[in-house]
């Protein structure tokens, strides 16, 4: 397990490193990150749907910048000028501030197995909850296609047509693809673990304790999704349930992958697997109640699908399985 003391190993924090310093520039990148999305994006640009390409591309440059000053602006905060390197490479450019945010985020490994262990444990894990979904989706697309077997569509047709939904195949479909998988998961997982967990945990907090203090970072920035709604005219007592609901959902996946991080030490393991969960999405629970849906004769199964994806889930975190300490610990 990772702790404060493999932390300074990559970057020697500064003895008043407390954890009201930690939470107080947790909460001004925080602050940052969304406020970008207004400052750095014009109003008639604002006024567009969020989906529009426009829209999509001044809000992506709005994260990277503030991406790019978090990433600056970490080492300075937090560092002393004389960094050590773990690897006691004589390489001076190793040792520059500027260079050691990627020493903490990225390159902690004890070896390339590890990292290979590592990336492909996370993702693995973040698969396994979806088994019920999945198990679904094959479903569903076994029985389109043997309704459609004595129809005039083949299976070349039926599989084209499954894949031009999927595939991003014009300007705003690429665009959304290019937010959900890549912009936002890569700076979400930089911003609120890359830049956040170190000094959390360099404060002295334990792991558990930042695993869900970490969370709520990532989730407060979602409350302001709250006020788009409201701005065009949905009921609020909606708006309040929908927005508790992102809250609890967006703490609980910020948890996972705040543990992720510490266990693993790579920012691309938990981006990955913050693009999947965006491309898979919540789940539809529509064929358990639903009599004419596609599904329906099979809920039950399907059901106990999810059942056997939480509960694996939950037993892999029980039995540490898929996740790899970055260094020994004695």
């Amino acid at each position: 397990m990772i702790s404060s003391h493999e932390i300074i190993k990559a970057c020697r924090h500064r003895e008043e490193c407390d954890a009201k310093t930690a939470i107080l520039y947790c909460t001004i990148i925080s602050i940052a990150y969304v406020g970008s999305l207004y400052v750095f994006v014009p109003a008639s640009i604002r006024a567009l749907p969020r989906d529009h390409p426009s829209q999509i591309q001044f809000r992506s440059l709005a994260c990277l910048f503030i991406c790019a000053g978090a990433i600056c602006s970490y080492p300075y905060l937090f560092c002393t000028d004389n960094i050590e390197s773990s690897d006691n490479l004589n390489n001076n450019l190793l040792n520059r501030p500027l260079l050691t945010i990627g020493k903490i985020m990225l390159f902690r490994f004890q070896n390339k197995y590890h990292h290979f262990l590592s990336f492909f444990g996370v993702l693995l894990h973040t698969c396994i909850i979806y088994i019920g979904p999945t198990f679904a989706s094959l479903l569903r697309v076994y029985k389109i296609r043997k309704q459609s077997s004595s129809d005039s569509c083949n299976a070349f047709v039926i599989t084209r047509r499954s894949l031009l939904s999927i595939l991003p195949v014009n300007k705003e479909k690429f665009w959304i693809a290019i937010r959900n998988y890549f912009v936002a998961p890569f700076t979400e997982e930089l911003v609120f673990r890359g830049c956040m967990i170190p000094p959390l945990l360099a404060s002295g907090m334990s792991t558990a304790k930042v695993s869900l203090v970490a969370p709520l970072f990532f989730g407060i920035a979602h409350i302001h999704h709250a006020l788009t709604r409201i701005s065009k005219g949905e009921r609020p007592s909606s708006v309040v349930l929908v927005t508790i609901f992102q809250l609890l959902y967006t703490s609980l996946f910020g948890s996972y992958v705040s543990y992720a991080f510490i266990r693993s030490g790579s920012i691309l393991a938990i981006t990955f697997s913050h693009s999947y969960c965006n491309w898979m999405g919540l789940p539809d629970l529509n064929f358990v109640s639903n009599k004419h849906h596609l599904l329906f004769q099979y809920r039950m199964v399907i059901l106990s699908s999810y059942v056997v994806g939480i509960v694996s889930f939950w037993y892999m975190f029980r039995i540490d399985l898929l996740f790899f300490p970055l260094y020994q610990t004695t």
